[in-house]
């Protein structure tokens, strides 16, 4: 877990010891138990849009839908001014703290990610995690285009995968989403799915089972993605 992990899990412990989400108002939409910021009230759109995507998702994952908590702060500044950043999934206690802007499935699939593989192999903010997340995000965007829109450099282009194992910054989400969108055109989902699955060990031995389910090592298939990524189909 990264320190800004660590530290907003810390906080939000620190507040429910002082009763600071005792008086949150609770409405329950199917497995999802959704706690609002007091005197704050949002569409139920909104929070019928999230149970939807994440009742889709699990059946992308062929899991049943875990209960979740899941936290709703008016903005991120508000968050700021409380010491967390409401952005956050914690998988084994299938609790979220997000906030109003963020995208409807982004949250909810880290909770499912963990159905089928242990947060310990996938890190929280680790390539294949953050990926998969924001291609499920449940907007319906264009991962490749968003990607090419960023007009990154060779430089981050080139990186290899493995570096961002353990960790992406969030600025660069849009390319784990493209790569995920690139491995599901090429490979199809179960074998994206089998490939996550297999993962051990903080990811450790991604190659290994890259060649084992794809029958190609992530190098060569980071070059056809970067490939895909300029040209399109």
């Amino acid at each position: 877990m990264s320190n800004w992990m660590k530290k907003t899990k810390k906080r939000i412990n620190e507040l429910k010891k002082q009763g600071f989400y005792n008086n949150w108002n609770k409405i329950k939409l199917g497995p999802i138990n959704f706690y609002m910021y007091p005197e704050f009230n949002t569409e139920k759109e909104w929070l019928r849009k999230r149970t939807r995507v994440y009742g889709v998702n699990a059946k992308k994952f062929h899991v049943k839908t875990p209960n979740v908590n899941f936290y709703v702060y008016p903005s991120k500044e508000i968050g700021d001014k409380l010491g967390i950043i409401p952005a956050i999934s914690f998988i084994k206690s299938k609790e979220i703290h997000g906030h109003l802007n963020q995208s409807p499935g982004h949250e909810l699939t880290h909770i499912l990610m963990g159905k089928i593989n242990v947060s310990e192999n996938l890190p929280g903010n680790g390539l294949w995690q953050e990926g998969v997340c924001t291609y499920l995000n449940g907007t319906k965007t264009n991962q490749r285009k968003h990607a090419l829109s960023l007009n990154l450099s060779p430089e981050i282009l080139n990186t290899p995968w493995k570096k961002w194992t353990k960790h992406m910054p969030e600025s660069l989400y849009p390319i784990a989403g493209s790569i995920i969108q690139y491995i599901v055109k090429c490979y199809d989902w179960k074998k994206l799915i089998r490939f996550l699955k297999l993962l051990k060990d903080l990811s450790k031995n991604q190659d290994q089972i890259s060649k084992l389910v794809f029958r190609s090592s992530l190098k060569d298939i980071q070059n056809d993605w970067q490939k895909w990524l300029k040209k399109g189909d």
